[in-house]
């Protein structure tokens, strides 16, 4: 005895499938990107962010030596 074949896959199925995850490849190189941007916005923060124009007065964290 053999049994039938299944049913080919729905054409519309499969294209709602590639859609999905065509979404969650783009949501996941967002992801990645706004990772990467929080750490590059890390490593350069420091001075450069104390010097920063939009203090009034940006000298005024920056000591040349400690304790003065």
């Amino acid at each position: 005895m053999q049994t039938p074949k299944p049913p080919p896959p729905d054409p519309e199925l499969k294209a709602a499938q590639e859609r999905q995850q065509q979404r969650l490849d783009a949501k996941e190189a967002q992801t990645m990107a706004a990772i990467a941007a929080r750490r590059a916005a890390r490593r350069v923060g420091g001075k450069r962010m104390l010097l920063s124009g939009e203090r009034q007065d940006a000298q005024a964290g920056v000591q040349s030596t400690l304790g003065t």
